[in-house]
């Protein structure tokens, strides 16, 4: 799981959220995510990138691989990172989540596994079908990453080009990841007993975006 600094992250919001509060949503949505991943018993290392501080001691605290890297170059040049490293040390298949995807739940996890044992790539779409949410590579390397806002398709048409048993697996509470207004609303929405909710209520968000 690549993890940008807290304190930088989540700057599309910054119209409807002081940088402190985006710090906090960020770190509030790490832990969902780490939380999930740590009830999978499927996941033999649970692997985190990133240069943050707090990130890195949450993650130890559950036992995680910590990748460290020099600086916030962003998500594919840090799931490339992951994937040498990981590769290394002889991991045979990779699982990409992001850190802001605070829905996600441990039968998720699973289901995506579950569809990795007759395939080479799992693909998990963004609700708008734009963005890549998870991907799951057995090998690793077996499909060049490179993440965006429209990198779906271009994962999908370079898998079938190179001719890799690929599903595409809709997941709804991994579809949802956190980058603007209208997604936090959406998430706010949803009911969950997550950190992230709780922070939300404590922020009150229903009354601050109406």
């Amino acid at each position: 799981m690549p993890v940008k600094d807290f304190a930088s992250a989540k700057q599309r919001l910054d119209t409807v959220l002081s940088p402190a509060d985006r710090g906090r949503l960020a770190e509030a949505m790490f832990h969902d995510v780490l939380s999930a991943l740590t009830t999978v018993s499927d996941l033999e290392t649970i692997a985190i990138v990133t240069k943050d501080e707090q990130a890195i001691t949450m993650a130890t605290r559950v036992g995680a691989f910590i990748i460290q890297e020099p600086e916030n170059r962003g998500e594919t040049e840090a799931v490339a990172l992951a994937t040498d490293v990981l590769i290394n040390r002889g991991v045979q298949t990779m699982l990409v989540v992001p850190g802001d995807i605070p829905l996600i739940t441990q039968a998720d996890v699973e289901h995506i596994i579950q569809a990795g044992c007759s395939a080479e790539v799992v693909l998990v779409p963004a609700h708008d079908e734009r963005g890549t949410n998870a991907v799951l590579l057995t090998p690793p390397h077996i499909l060049p990453l490179r993440f965006g806002h429209d990198s779906f398709r271009p994962h999908l048409e370079s898998a079938r080009a190179r001719g890799l048993g690929t599903t595409v697996l809709p997941v709804p509470t991994i579809a949802l990841d956190i980058d603007t207004p209208t997604d936090l609303a959406e998430l706010a929405a949803w009911s969950a007993r997550t950190r992230t909710h709780a922070l939300l209520e404590e922020m009150k968000w229903h009354a601050r975006y109406r």
